[in-house]
């Protein structure tokens, strides 16, 4: 789960509202990135104006870049791989927001 503080980025900021979350923790081998990042995939409810139509039903938001946030993290789903073309990538990210909203039903 990931509560959003500062609200200086938009309304989903604020310290109530809390949501599920993909986490990305890695080094991203596709972009060969050598810092450690984080990167939270918010899941909005299905109600929410921020849920997109798709086949994942992922959440897009304003940009967030600087915004403060509070991570819980609740499990682990797989290791960091290495994708073979930005599609099959981001195909691992659908499956993996979708995987994390049912194990957090």
């Amino acid at each position: 789960n990931i509560t959003t503080t500062n609200n200086t980025n938009n309304d989903i900021c604020s310290p109530t509202h809390v949501y599920k979350a993909a986490i990305s923790i890695g080094f991203n081998p596709y972009y060969k990135n050598e810092s450690k990042t984080v990167e939270p995939h918010l899941i909005a409810p299905p109600e929410d104006p921020h849920r997109h139509v798709s086949s994942c039903g992922e959440t897009l938001f304003n940009d967030m870049y600087g915004a403060e946030i509070r991570l819980s993290i609740v499990g682990y789903m797989r290791p960091e791989l290495p994708f073979e073309g930005l599609e099959k990538l981001k195909d691992a990210i659908k499956g993996d927001i979708v995987e994390t909203e049912r194990l957090c039903d």
